[in-house]
């Protein structure tokens, strides 16, 4: 999940959090299976239970909701610990588009 058929295969997938979701108000192309994360922590708060919350959503959505058809990102090994921390970060940073 993730790959296109020019990456690298021994590099690690990506989440390519576009195909459902809106981050920016830059893109003009991005799915909507699921909710917008356009200002993600502005609307919601920079704090640490928000944090969490965001990280362990995208580690294993359906841990939050049984039906969800969020890839369980983390659990199945689909991002690394390294990306699921930079997920997060893009989430949660002010300074990340997603948050200006």
């Amino acid at each position: 999940m993730g790959k296109q058929f020019s990456d690298d295969p021994k590099a690690p997938a990506g989440g390519n959090c576009y195909a459902c979701h809106q981050l920016t108000k830059e893109e003009v192309s991005y799915g909507t299976i699921g909710p917008s994360l356009y200002n993600f922590a502005k609307l919601r708060g920079y704090g640490e239970q928000i944090q969490r919350y965001a990280y362990g959503k995208v580690y294993n959505s359906q841990a939050f909701s049984a039906c969800s058809s969020m890839p369980r990102f983390g659990h199945a090994g689909i991002l690394t610990e390294d990306q699921l921390r930079h997920v997060v970060a893009l989430l949660m940073s002010p300074e990340s588009p997603v948050n200006k």
